[in-house]
């Protein structure tokens, strides 16, 4: 009779059969490569785990020990972008509701849920949970809104700590022009970076 560990691994997972769109890995291993081991890695916008679960095989494969945090309010983003499609829709009605339930089993699936912490949260509430100047890396890919962008920045940049990254997906004028124009406003010196990613390195003397 084959025990609930037996049962549990033959559900495993690889990140990349998780359904999502992703395509800032490269960040990651640069993020692994770069920072301090024990350093905090905190993506905000999680979806169903797709990006979040190749974080955690970057940090499992590098050798070194990294905290990663995920944050998501889990109940969908709705029409955005350009096209106003809700790419979320079929998963949150899937789940009741919410996706925290597809996204903690994907987790668990691919085998991390030792290592990746989750914050079923609206971002800006999740952080007021981190000290100021705590975390090496934090990456935005939440509701693209305008507004919403903004108050992203305005609530993560402070947690950031000297030297460490700001970034953010779909920085893509065409389809997502309220992320470009936040991150304009906000962040003036923030470069294009990947594909369709912005990034922005806080300055060592920073104070904010």
């Amino acid at each position: 009779m084959s025990s609930p560990a037996e049962d549990h691994s033959a559900t495993r997972l690889h990140w990349s059969q998780i359904h999502g769109w992703f395509g800032w890995r490269d960040l990651q291993e640069e993020a692994a490569a770069t920072f301090a081991e024990g350093s905090v890695f905190v993506e905000v916008g999680c979806y169903l785990g797709r990006s979040l679960c190749s974080l955690a095989e970057v940090v499992s494969e590098s050798n070194r020990e990294f905290n990663v945090v995920g944050v998501d309010f889990c109940r969908g983003s709705g029409p955005e972008g350009t096209a106003a499609r809700d790419a979320h829709a079929a998963a949150v009605a899937d789940g009741g509701g919410t996706l925290a339930g597809q996204l903690h089993r994907n987790i668990i699936a691919c085998g991390y849920a030792d290592r990746v912490h989750l914050l079923v949260s609206p971002s800006p509430a999740a952080a007021t949970l981190f000290a100021d100047g705590s975390l090496a890396w934090v990456h935005l890919d939440a509701r693209h809104g305008y507004e919403s962008v903004l108050a992203d920045i305005d609530g993560w940049l402070p947690k950031v700590a000297p030297g460490g990254w700001l970034s953010g997906d779909d920085y893509n004028e065409q389809w997502w022009p309220g992320v470009v124009a936040a991150v304009r406003d906000r962040l003036p010196d923030a470069h294009e970076c990947s594909t369709r990613q912005w990034r922005w390195v806080k300055p060592p003397d920073a104070s904010r």
